[in-house]
């Protein structure tokens, strides 16, 4: 299904056999008898979208590690002895290695949910198939302007699976709008005095300006779909992908309790995951003080990374933690910490990413 063409380093998907549609009764919905004749059509959209270019993959993901870097020693110029603090954590490694098995089981976490998403609405689906596709998502995302064509990835790759369109950007987008709705919540957490953030007035504006944005798309999605006024004035194939993009919500909000639960499980186990990153690389590296701060200021930042227009949010990532978080911990470990964190939460599913792509392809072949 997949292959690498190494003359152009081009990776493109061979059209899979379309899903079987059952005859329904003369009376069948104008939706259904229409996706079924555009098939074919979302196919060949779809292997047109999912084509990815290596090289510049990889030109992208070096733009993003430079402007890190520079970023580094304009900020904080003397890096020797930071650069020592990140071998002295390798040599007492116990925070370390619960820090990386953490960044496992929160990517585990991550892909999961969108399985136990998928075989809501298509049981038949291979699992690992689908954990791969979230795995993989993590190598574009990361290597691609603002994450550019994560999400569109996911779709076109669950679209390979036999999903209709409108099933998989709305498991796509239900995992989405689960993970960001926790990230609020904890970034909200910046705005109480106890929590000691150290953001700015600025910063606080533009934390205010996200948080808000965020929540009147979800307001007024949620509204939307559930009445689409003024549907009738846009065109046939719009009305068609929104009615369509409604009935694949619907599945979901019948699916039952135990789905909710599973759900709701594992995006808390994500973001235990995540949020632990930092603490654990700050203790392996002697630090001892409060984690609260660090925390909040981590969800703050998290929010803030999506804005970068690099990959892997390259730039406000290493500004943001060193004003941030930088105040809260020693100014000996700042570097070394940030160091860390972002070799586990950018370059390490990253390469978990390629090794995802790598054998799906072998295992195709």
């Amino acid at each position: 299904m997949t292959e690498v063409n190494g003359k152009n380093d081009v990776i493109r998907y061979d059209q899979p056999d379309l899903p079987t549609m059952s005859a329904g009764p003369v009376g069948a919905t104008e939706s259904t008898v229409d996706e079924e004749v555009d098939a074919e059509a979302d196919v060949a959209e779809a292997k047109r979208k999912s084509a990815l270019s290596w090289p510049r993959l990889i030109i992208s993901m070096a733009a993003g590690l430079a402007i890190g870097v520079a970023i580094i020693l304009f900020v904080s110029p003397p890096v020797e002895q930071d650069i020592e603090q990140v071998v002295l954590a390798t040599r007492a490694p116990v925070y370390l290695i619960i820090a990386v098995l953490a960044t496992f089981v929160l990517l585990a976490a991550d892909a999961w949910s969108l399985v136990v998403l998928v075989r809501v609405i298509r049981p038949e689906v291979v699992w690992w198939r689908v954990f791969g596709v979230t795995l993989e998502a993590n190598l574009v995302g990361g290597a691609t302007s603002f994450g550019g064509i994560e999400i569109p990835y996911q779709i076109v790759a669950l679209r390979m699976l036999g999903l209709r369109l409108s099933e998989a950007t709305s498991a796509v987008m239900v995992k989405g709008v689960m993970h960001t709705s926790v990230l609020v919540v904890a970034a909200l957490m910046a705005f109480i005095p106890i929590s000691g953030s150290p953001i700015t007035p600025l910063q606080r504006w533009i934390l205010l300006g996200v948080l808000g944005s965020l929540l009147v798309l979800w307001v007024v999605g949620t509204l939307w779909t559930r009445k689409p006024l003024g549907l009738s004035l846009l065109p046939e194939p719009i009305r068609r992908r929104v009615r369509s993009f409604v009935e694949a919500l619907s599945v979901f909000r019948t699916a039952g309790w135990d789905v909710m639960l599973k759900m709701i499980g594992l995006v808390f186990i994500y973001w235990v995951g995540m949020f632990s990153l930092i603490p654990l690389i700050l203790l392996a590296l002697g630090y001892r003080g409060a984690l609260l701060p660090i925390i909040v200021g981590q969800a703050v930042l998290q929010v803030l990374m999506p804005l970068s227009p690099l990959p892997g949010g390259a730039g406000v990532a290493e500004f943001g933690y060193l004003e941030l978080i930088g105040p809260s911990t020693p100014g000996s470990i700042r570097v070394a910490s940030l160091i860390l964190w972002r070799i586990l939460t950018w370059i390490l599913p990253v390469a978990l990413g390629g090794l995802a792509m790598g054998l799906r392809g072998i295992k195709q072949k």
